[in-house]
């Protein structure tokens, strides 16, 4: 594709496509829409192989988190500072069925699992025991963003500045629609089945709880070092607003509780809405009605894993032409 290309939204879709075209030597204008616009900006980062009270290996895994895992390396070298820690994920069985299903599932699992724990082995109660997931690990999606932002608009390639999303239709030149929850629901995209979901994050101090590894059930605990954790999430699927809640704030204490005995001090509260079009499973490719108008959404909870090597996708789609993968493409929706 000839000209510079426009990329609206840095947050983790938006970044990643950056580092792919620029890697390329691709001319493009990454566009930040402002603060408080971003879901990326306050996710929690985690990485987690299986997923769901169904315990699914996450969607073509293998091939997805080893170009995550090159990707944060590669932009790691460049910046000199690390964003992403491979650390241990601790899921403790919700229930006898859960864990049940972990034995039928076993060969299915067997490349994730790390170890089994019976309940007397885990760090808080856990009747049913747990087992201890591979490959997982945590990006520290918020100093990722920040520090990417600071590189580009050192390079001139990052502005700031605000877009009228229904309007895409109209543009002229190359422009990719990466801004996440705020890009769904209404035009030029509202065709895509959307069904995006809030989520509140708390992150609280718990002096003396151990830091080696991710606890889940019903929930996560992410370890940030220095006595801090990461706690969440939750979900809500009417109040599409970014605006944290007292329902929210003590359903995610409940949380912290059911993890440890110890007591603790929430020391910041923030919601923000998950883009979800399909389970997760990310959207890319160009709109029906205007081929300068492209759209990377959908990541949902699981952007870190799938970000760098949907972006590196459509990299290859905007640069060389490449045929986007059906899984993966727009033209799914397009009746």
């Amino acid at each position: 594709m000839q000209g510079q290309l426009t990329i609206v939204g840095q947050g983790l879709a938006g970044t990643c496509l950056a580092w792919r075209l620029w890697s390329r030597g691709k001319k493009f204008r990454l566009l930040h829409l402002g603060e408080g616009r971003s879901a990326s900006a306050i996710s929690a980062g985690l990485l987690t192989p299986v997923t769901g009270r169904s315990l699914n290996p996450s969607w073509r895994l293998s091939e997805f988190l080893d170009e995550a895992l090159g990707f944060y390396r590669e932009v790691e070298g460049v910046l000199g500072e690390q964003f992403f820690y491979e650390i241990p994920i601790l899921r403790l069985f919700a229930g006898a069925e859960e864990r049940r299903m972990f034995d039928r599932k076993h060969e299915l699992l067997q490349p994730w699992t790390g170890a089994f724990l019976e309940g007397k082995d885990c760090p808080c109660e856990a009747p049913y025991g747990g087992v201890i997931w591979k490959g997982g690990g945590r990006l520290d999606t918020r100093r990722f963003l920040e520090s990417s932002g600071i590189f580009f608009r050192d390079s001139g390639l990052l502005e700031t500045g605000e877009v009228d999303l229904a309007s895409g239709l109209e543009v002229e030149k190359p422009t990719i629609m990466c801004a996440g929850a705020a890009g769904l629901g209404s035009e030029p995209f509202g065709f895509l089945p959307e069904r995006r979901a809030k989520g509140e994050i708390l992150t609280v101090r718990i002096p003396g709880q151990p830091e080696n590894r991710v606890l889940s059930r019903n929930g996560w605990m992410i370890p940030l070092g220095q006595g801090l954790f990461r706690v969440g999430s939750t979900y809500s699927w009417d109040d599409l607003t970014d605006s944290v809640t007292t329902s929210g704030r003590l359903q995610v204490e409940n949380l912290v509780r059911s993890f440890t005995a110890l007591s603790f001090e929430t020391v910041e509260h923030v919601a923000g809405i998950r883009p979800i079009i399909r389970q997760s499973r990310p959207v890319i490719g160009s709109h029906p009605e205007n081929e300068n108008l492209f759209v990377f959404n959908g990541l949902g909870s699981k952007g870190v894993l799938y970000a760098p090597g949907v972006a590196d996708r459509l990299a290859a789609f905007l640069c060389e032409n490449r045929e986007i993968e059906e899984d993966l493409n727009i033209d799914a929706f397009v009746g």
